[in-house]
C-alpha cells in the first residue's frame, strides 16, 4: 500500500524534473492541478484502502515518464475529478483552460462507458470507449497510463470476477492499442499484468522457467555483451548501452501456443539490445556485429530504412555466435530507443509537442465509419489490432504498411478503392502471382488494371485479410443489390408495423430508435431498409426498444435467425428461392438468377440455365440451415411380393420422414418406385441412396430432378 508519505515524494519528484526543463508558470500550473486534485479526492479512498489521491499522481508519473507535454501530466492528475467527485467539468475549465478541461472529459466519458453495468462481450461499448479516445491522441496515452496503474493495484479490486473483466479488457482492448501506437514498455507490462490475472498458474511455471534459464544463461549473455562491447571499442564505435534482455511471459507462452511449442524448444528467448549515439553508428554497429558472428540468411530487419507504421525504428538481426548459438540483436540510436518505449509519447521529448499523425488513429475512425455502415464488425477489429505487419514498396518506392498475412488484393485497396475495384492481377518482384498470395516484408508489388472488369465478386473476401478490404469489397457487392435489400428491408418495416400495432413512421418517431439509427449514421428511410435487409442490423435490435424483446443488443457473435441461410456474394438477408426445377438440398453445388423477387436458388447444372442471360448470375453459397428439404428417388428393380414395404422399412431405417410415394408395374414386370423425402443435406441423401442400393432385387436407384434423372448407383 501506498502511504501519504510516498504519493507526496512521487509528486515532489515530477516537480522537480519539470524545473529542469520547463518555465516556471507551467511547473506551477502541474502543482496547482495536484493541489485542486488533493482538494477535490479528499474523502475518498481506493478499494484498497489507500487515499485516492495516490492514483491520479502514479497516473501523472506514468505520463511524466513518457516525456509527455505539461497540459497532459496535469491531466493526469485531474482525470477523475469531474467523474468521481462533485466538481463539474466547467469548474475544471475555468482554472485550467479548455484545452486541459476538454482531455478531462474524454477520458470522464470513457470511464462512463467503462463503469456500466454490461458485460465486456457487449461490443457497442467497447466500440464507443474507443473511438472516443481517438479524438485526441494525448487522451489514448493518459488513458494507458491510468489503465496500467489501475492493473499494478489490481489486487485492491475484491471480487475475482471484477479483477478478471478488468484483466480480459486490458488484454483484448488495451495493450493491442498500445502495441500499435509503439509504446512497447506499457504493452508487455500490460499483457504481462492481465496473463498473471487470467492465466495464474501458467504465469507461474512460465515466470519459474524464465528465471531458471536467465539464472543459466547469465554468463553466456555476459560473455555476449563484452564481446560486442570490445569489438565496437575497437571500431571506435560510442555506445550508450548493451543489455541483455528475456522476452515477456505473456509473448513466450503465446509463441508455444501458436506453433506448439515446448518453452525448451524456444531458443529466441533473449536478445542484445546495442544503444549507439546516431544513425550511422547503427549501420556501422551491424557491419561489426557481422564481421564477428555469422548472420542468420533472412532474419535482418532494416526498421530504419522503413519504420513500422507506429513509428518503430531499429535493426533488427540474429546472429550464430561462436558458441553455436542463435542470438536476435537489435541496433537503435538513443531516440529510437526511447521511442520504442514510448511509441507516440516520445514525439513530445524530441519533436517539441509536434506529433507525427498516427496511422492507428486515422485506422480506427475509419473502422468506426465502415461499422456504422455495418460493414465490418468488432471481433474483425480487435483480431485485425492484434497483428502484427508487413512492409511492401509500390513500384515507385512508397511504403505500405499492412497487416501480417495480406495479399495482393490488400495491396491494390490501400492504393485506392477504384484500383481495388478493377483488380486484374498481381506483379510481386517481377512474377506473377495469385490472389492468395501472402506478401513478405520487402516485397515490391505492382498491381494490374482492367477498366473493363465487372468488379470484385465474393470470392476475393477468401483472400482479403484487412478490415478496410472487406469493408470495400462488402460495399461494391452490397450496392450491386441495392433494390433487392431495400424491398426486403420494406417488408421487415411492414411486418413490424402488423406485429405492434404501429404505422411505420411511428415506430421510427420513437426516440430511443431514433438515437440508435442516428448513432449509426442512418438519417434515411431507405437507408435502414438496405440494413435491414442485408442483415446489417437485426431485426431484433430495433424490436428490443418496442418493449417485447428480451435479446440483449449486444453481443460478440449474433445468432442468426431460424431457417435457411443463403450467402448470396458473401452478403445475407437477400430474399431467395429455391427452385422447382432442380430441388437443390445443402451440399449441392449452387448459383443464383436475380430476378424481380430476389434471387432463384438452381443447382449448377439445372438444364432451365442454358439460356439465362449471364449478367443475371450470381455466386451464392449455402449458409447455416436447419431446415428439411425434398428429394425424390427414383428406384427400379424386379417386381416382387412386398417390395414395397421392404423400400419403406429400408427409409424408416435411417430415420429419415417420407412425404410421398408413387410406384407402377411396367409390360416387362420391371417395379418403378419415386418417393419423396425430407432431407437436412446432400449427405444424408446420397447416404439413404447407398442403403437403398441394398434392397433385393433393386437394380437402380437414383435422384430425380426435375425432367434430368441422374444415375445415382447402378446393380448389374
Amino acid at each position: 500500500m501506498e502511504s501519504e508519505e510516498n504519493y507526496k515524494i512521487v509528486i515532489s519528484r515530477i516537480i522537480e524534473g519539470l524545473k529542469k526543463d520547463h518555465f516556471q508558470q507551467d511547473v506551477e500550473l502541474v502543482e496547482k492541478a495536484y493541489e485542486f486534485a488533493k482538494e477535490a479526492h479528499k474523502n475518498q479512498t481506493r478499494a484498497s484502502g489507500e487515499l485516492y489521491i495516490s492514483h491520479p499522481v502514479q497516473v501523472a508519473k506514468i505520463v511524466y515518464d513518457m516525456g509527455m507535454d505539461i497540459p497532459s501530466i496535469c491531466t493526469a492528475l485531474l482525470h477523475d475529478v469531474a467523474e468521481d467527485t462533485d466538481i463539474p467539468i466547467e469548474e475544471i475549465e475555468k482554472h485550467f483552460g479548455p484545452e486541459i478541461a476538454n482531455m478531462v472529459n474524454g477520458l470522464t466519458k470513457i470511464k462512463t462507458l467503462e463503469n456500466e453495468d454490461i458485460k465486456f462481450s457487449e461490443i457497442e461499448t467497447i466500440r464507443k470507449m474507443i473511438f472516443a479516445m481517438a479524438q485526441d491522441m494525448r487522451v489514448v496515452l493518459i488513458k494507458l497510463a491510468d489503465r496500467l496503474h489501475n492493473m499494478r493495484t489490481i489486487e485492491g479490486f475484491a471480487e475475482a470476477s471484477k479483477r478478471k473483466e478488468k484483466a480480459r479488457q486490458t488484454l483484448e482492448v488495451y495493450a493491442p492499442i498500445a502495441n500499435r501506437l509503439g509504446i512497447y514498455t506499457i504493452k508487455r507490462e500490460l499483457e504481462d499484468l492481465s496473463f498473471k490475472e487470467l492465466y495464474p498458474q501458467e504465469y507461474i511455471e512460465i515466470k519459474k522457467l524464465v528465471d531458471k534459464k536467465l539464472q543459466e544463461r547469465s554468463q553466456e549473455i555476459e560473455y555476449y555483451k563484452s564481446q560486442i562491447a570490445g569489438v565496437l571499442d575497437q571500431n571506435g564505435i560510442k555506445y550508450v548501452e548493451i543489455s541483455g534482455r528475456a522476452k515477456h511471459f505473456y509473448s513466450i507462452w503465446m509463441k508455444m501456443k501458436e506453433k506448439n511449442k515446448s518453452f525448451d524448444e524456444i531458443y529466441d528467448l533473449f536478445a542484445i539490445r546495442i544503444v549507439v549515439k546516431n544513425i550511422p553508428m547503427c549501420y556501422e554497429t551491424l557491419g561489426v556485429i557481422h564481421s564477428l558472428w555469422t548472420p542468420v540468411p533472412g532474419r535482418f530487419k532494416d526498421y530504419i530504412a522503413a519504420p513500422k507504421s507506429n513509428g518503430y525504428r531499429a535493426l533488427h538481426n540474429t546472429v550464430v555466435t561462436d558458441r553455436g548459438e542463435f542470438l536476435e540483436i537489435q541496433i537503435k540510436d538513443e531516440q529510437m530507443n526511447h521511442e520504442a518505449e514510448y511509441g507516440m509519447a516520445a514525439h513530445w521529448k524530441y519533436k517539441e509537442g509536434n506529433i507525427q499523425k498516427s496511422e492507428f488513429i486515422d485506422k480506427l475512425l475509419e473502422w468506426q465509419r465502415d461499422y456504422s455502415k455495418g460493414l465490418v464488425g468488432w471481433k474483425e477489429m480487435a483480431t485485425e489490432m492484434s497483428l502484427d505487419e508487413v512492409f511492401v514498396f509500390t513500384p515507385t518506392g512508397e511504403v505500405k504498411h499492412l497487416t501480417k498475412g495480406s495479399t495482393p488484393i490488400d495491396f491494390a485497396y490501400s492504393i485506392h478503392t477504384d484500383i481495388g475495384n478493377h483488380y486484374a492481377g498481381a506483379s510481386v518482384n517481377g512474377r506473377l502471382v495469385p490472389m492468395s498470395y501472402q506478401l513478405k516484408d520487402g516485397d515490391r508489388v505492382q498491381i494490374i488494371v482492367d477498366r473493363n472488369s465487372e468488379g470484385p465478386n465474393a470470392s476475393w473476401l477468401k483472400y482479403a485479410h484487412s478490415v478496410h478490404t472487406r469493408a470495400k469489397i462488402k460495399k461494391f457487392l452490397r450496392d450491386k443489390f441495392a433494390s433487392e435489400y431495400q424491398e426486403k428491408g420494406k417488408e421487415i418495416l411492414r411486418e413490424l408495423s402488423k406485429k405492434y400495432h404501429l404505422t411505420v413512421e411511428e415506430i421510427l418517431n420513437k426516440p430511443e430508435i431514433k438515437a440508435y439509427l442516428r448513432d449509426r449514421n442512418i438519417e434515411k428511410d431507405d437507408e435502414l431498409e438496405l440494413r435491414l435487409g442485408s442483415g446489417a442490423i437485426k431485426v431484433y435490435q430495433i424490436e428490443k426498444f418496442l418493449g417485447q424483446i428480451s435479446k440483449p443488443e449486444f453481443q460478440h457473435e449474433i445468432t442468426e435467425p431460424e431457417g435457411t441461410e443463403i450467402v448470396v456474394d458473401d452478403l445475407k438477408g437477400i430474399e431467395v428461392r429455391f427452385a422447382k426445377c432442380c430441388n437443390p438440398v445443402p451440399g449441392d453445388r449452387i448459383i443464383g438468377v436475380v430476378t424481380k423477387n430476389g434471387v432463384s436458388i438452381h443447382t449448377v447444372d439445372c438444364l432451365n440455365l442454358k439460356n439465362v442471360d449471364k449478367n443475371k448470375l450470381v455466386r451464392v453459397s449455402w449458409g447455416n440451415s436447419n431446415e428439411l428439404f425434398g428429394a425424390n428417388i427414383v428406384l427400379e428393380g424386379d417386381d416382387r411380393d412386398g417390395l414395397l414395404n421392404d423400400i419403406m422399412n429400408r427409409i424408416k431405417e435411417k430415420h429419415i420422414q417420407i412425404v410421398g410415394v408413387t410406384s407402377w408395374v411396367d409390360d416387362v414386370r420391371i417395379a418403378h418406385i419415386i418417393v419423396r423425402v425430407n432431407v437436412a443435406n446432400l449427405v444424408q441423401l446420397n447416404d439413404l441412396i447407398n442403403h437403398l442400393k441394398k434392397e433385393k432385387g433393386i437394380s437402380k436407384v437414383y435422384r430425380e430432378r426435375g425432367n434430368s434423372l441422374e444415375s445415382r448407383n447402378s446393380k448389374s
